[in-house]
């Protein structure tokens, strides 16, 4: 299912917040952002009354940084963590926001088994019924492949965002996939390891046709 949405100049917050509002995200909703980086999407949450957001990154000068900028803001968290092995307990989370860090995991090696661990923690962390929603500049037909594996369970819709790039002087398209988790998704996480040893041997023929 394939939405356009309505061109906007503006901040990336108030271009997906009535996408978030017509999910029925609560206030008191908790929110994960993951791969946050130094992005002030989740400042701009917290000011808008989601108070109960939780932020990760691998880099610990990141992280660091993020804390001392959001000293002041109580219930706005901060934490090194990787997004392939989150210390969250399970079905902890609403909503789950992930701002590009599916875009950059496959641009590195082993993306699509790094991919498939970082999917099955999103799942294993949100609660059934919560939307893992991802902006992103992959086109459906290269993010489906890891949203529809068979250790996940997701109903997905696909809006368009349309964006003026000042400095390209162009038009440029992100894709939002609101990714809602079905009550199949707990018993499909056991299926990773067979997936994952399926993408281990795609990858090793792979290389092995290179040489």
């Amino acid at each position: 299912d394939l939405h356009s949405f309505p061109t906007r100049r503006s901040s990336d917050l108030s271009l997906i917040k009535p996408i978030i509002d017509n999910l029925g995200i609560k206030k008191e909703s908790r929110i994960l952002n993951v791969g946050c980086g130094n992005s002030e999407f989740s400042e701009k949450m917290y000011d808008e009354g989601f108070t109960h957001n939780y932020n990760i990154d691998i880099c610990q000068n990141v992280i660091d940084f993020m804390k001392s900028r959001n000293k002041d803001k109580k219930g706005l968290h901060f934490d090194v963590m990787d997004v392939c092995e989150m210390a969250y307990k399970d079905e902890t989370f609403d909503l789950i926001v992930d701002k590009s860090t599916i875009d950059a995991l496959l641009c590195g090696d082993h993306s699509f088994m790094i991919v498939a661990k970082m999917l099955k923690e999103i799942s294993r962390v949100l609660k059934t019924g919560g939307y893992y929603l991802i902006i992103s500049y992959g086109q459906p037909e290269n993010r489906m492949i890891h949203l529809e594996r068979d250790h996940l369970a997701f109903d997905i819709q696909i809006y368009t965002i349309k964006r003026q790039d000042e400095e390209e002087e162009k038009e440029k398209i992100h894709y939002v996939y609101i990714c809602k988790k079905l009550p199949e998704a707990v018993e499909n996480l056991n299926n990773f390891d067979l997936v994952y040893k399926e993408l281990e041997q795609e990858e090793l023929e792979g290389v092995e046709d290179d040489e």
